[in-house]
């Protein structure tokens, strides 16, 4: 036993696995710092642990066990897709989804395989089933650069639905022509294929279904305690992914989409909480296996057919997506900006190097002229397309209207006076912001003013969707209520990071206790922290939005209580000052300033004249 112990400790699994999942991390925190996709970050590691340094080689580290992991992987980030598409997304987008995975598919298999016979010069069978391998893009790629672009529109949620749908067509796709070049005669063929196409439905979404109505039940009935959940949840999502699969090869990818589908459709905490994790799951997951894919590459493999595969790429890049596009959006409400940017969006990832290396084998051992140049051809495509896209996609969003180079403006929940003000010393500074708040007088104020103001609870089920976040980069909830405030942060932490929401400080009860448990807030503004009761108190004093430079006298004037900094700006940007911050020794400083101290202000904020009113509606 003794023996045993010792030769596990002297396996270089463990270490190997641990650098893959550091580099990983260290990669997606380079690319935040850097404001770069992810994946590329990725990419490159997996370049550099591969077949540069030799550090990481995944055939010999994990074997036969390699594609099944990827496979678990990819179905469990599959499964996290579907539940991260909410019903309301695919009404609002469902026609142009479902040509995109319908129309658009058979068009970008038809170009792709006709583009690679001639190019390539490789075998009408290997063309066939290469063909249908990159119709895949998949969540594991789009999702990463929508989060980097955040483009505004539907744009971002019918790239989201095509990616996560499309990945179990594609891989059936795959199978169906694999099985197409297997027979000669055209009767069998078809045959074959209908018996396919059945069992992937029977199988696929028939388990998937009964699996979510059986999980869906349990959850509602409280069968399952709370801190089996999660462990439960993805246990069912393995299960029936490999069962599926059991019976039809690739279904099981139809199985896990359905059952988070289906899920997605109970909004409730205990899906969120689910969603929540897989969130951190997938990102762990998505880290590893594009290193992994990365570190497989070859440099003699890609050599040959490097040349071509420029070629080749810009047929898929500028020919098979924006003819798929504009044939799927045909008498649709989109813009022609908005068809443009889904025209520049198509990166291969995961899905597609697993399935082309499963079929490449398999065509092997059947003797198909050019398999082998399947897998290949597939890596530079997958690497192509991500630096193309994850170079281009963003600054086309900008040019196209769909997104900002500039995320510094703020979402203040609350459109009382003193949240006007701020928005306006904001506005002053170049810095954008939209106001939301459920009292219609203080919207319509909001926008006789010149601000952007949207009649809207930030508890709203949509808010986030049915907001125009173009260049909003955080949240500040300003609201009169303690809890909306505080659930309002954690609502918009989801989409700007928990790094990014602030909120004014709770008051305290009689007991002397915070009103709102410390746990449950996002970051206080306020060197000293700021409640509303502190805000509302002085603005009937005849306080003021104000702008002051930095400098002794608004080092005095906070000494003596005279003025409540808020928010430091440099360059027109802007950060919030929150609690024990330090004063700031450049640039200007937005905050509440005494009466006495208004007229020593440099520079004097526009002037708020409405009073402020004693409680502000809570959004």
């Amino acid at each position: 036993m003794s023996a045993a112990i010792l030769a596990a400790g002297g396996s270089t699994i463990g270490p190997t696995l641990a650098v893959i999942v550091g580099a990983g991390m260290v990669a997606q925190w380079l690319a935040w710092r850097a404001q770069v996709p992810s994946i590329i970050a990725l990419l490159l590691a997996g370049l550099l642990l591969g077949p540069v340094t030799g550090v990481v080689n995944p055939d010999e580290l994990l074997g036969g066990t390699l594609f099944p992991l990827v496979s678990l992987s990819v179905a469990i980030i599959l499964f996290e897709g579907g539940l991260d598409l909410p019903p309301r997304e695919l009404r609002n987008t469902g026609t142009v989804v479902r040509r995109l995975i319908t129309i658009g598919a058979v068009l970008t298999f038809l170009v792709g395989w006709y583009a690679s016979r001639e190019i390539f010069a490789i075998s009408n069978q290997a063309a066939i089933v290469l063909g249908a391998v990159l119709v895949v893009t998949g969540p594991t790629v789009v999702g990463p650069l929508l989060r980097f672009v955040r483009p505004a529109g539907t744009t971002g949620p019918i790239l989201r639905a095509e990616g996560v749908l499309i990945d179990p067509i594609g891989a059936t796709a795959a199978l169906l022509a694999f099985e197409i070049v297997l027979l000669e005669d055209a009767n069998e063929a078809l045959i074959r294929v209908a018996g396919i196409l059945v069992l992937t439905l029977v199988a696929g979404a028939g388990i998937g279904l009964l699996a979510a109505y059986l999980l869906d039940e349990a959850l509602r009935r409280f069968l399952i305690p709370d801190q089996l959940i999660v462990p439960v949840t993805f246990a069912a999502v393995i299960a029936t992914f490999v069962a599926a699969n059991e019976i039809q090869e690739e279904s099981g990818l139809v199985t896990v989409t359905v059952l988070g589908m289906y899920l997605a459709r109970r909004e409730t905490s205990t899906v969120r909480h689910v969603l929540e994790f897989s969130e951190s799951l997938r990102t762990l997951l998505i880290s590893a296996l594009f290193i992994l894919l990365a570190a497989r590459i070859q440099a003699d493999q890609l050599r040959d057919v490097l040349l071509p595969a420029l070629g080749f790429l810009a047929v898929l890049v500028f020919v098979a997506r924006p003819l798929s596009v504009l044939v799927s959006t045909v008498r649709t409400s989109l813009t022609w900006r908005e068809r443009i940017f889904l025209t520049m969006m198509a990166p291969r990832g995961i899905v597609a190097a697993a399935v082309s290396a499963i079929f490449a084998i398999r065509m092997e051992e059947e003797a198909i002229a050019d398999a082998d140049q399947i897998v290949p051809i597939v890596f530079l495509v997958i690497i192509g397309t991500i630096v193309v896209y994850g170079f281009f996609s963003g600054p086309a969003a900008r040019r196209l209207g769909l997104a900002e180079a500039q995320v510094d403006g703020v979402l203040i929940a609350g459109a009382h006076a003193p949240a006007r003000g701020i928005a306006l010393q904001l506005k002053e500074h170049g810095i954008k912001t939209l106001l939301i708040d459920t009292d219609p007088y203080n919207v319509t104020r909001s926008i006789s003013n010149g601000l952007q103001a949207r009649r809207l609870s930030a508890l709203a089920e949509d808010a986030a969707h049915d907001l125009d976040l173009r260049g909003i980069g955080r949240m500040l909830a300003f609201t009169s209520n303690d809890e909306v405030n505080a659930l309002a942060t954690a609502r918009f932490a989801r989409t700007f990071g928990r790094r990014e929401v602030f909120q004014l400080s709770p008051g305290k009860r009689r007991s002397g206790e915070q009103a709102v448990p410390s746990e449950y807030l996002g970051r206080q503004i306020g060197i000293e922290g700021l409640t509303y009761a502190t805000v509302d108190e002085r603005a009937r004093q005849g306080w003021k939005v104000r702008t002051s430079p930095v400098g002794s006298v608004l080092e005095a004037a906070v000494e003596n209580d005279l003025f409540i900094p808020i928010i430091r700006v440099i360059d027109e940007r802007m950060a919030f000052l929150c609690r024990n911050d330090a004063l700031p020794v450049a640039g200007t400083v937005i905050g509440i300033a005494a009466p006495s101290f208004q007229h020593e202000l440099v520079s004097a904020a526009p002037e708020t004249t409405e009073p402020a009113p004693s409680q502000a509606p809570a959004p």
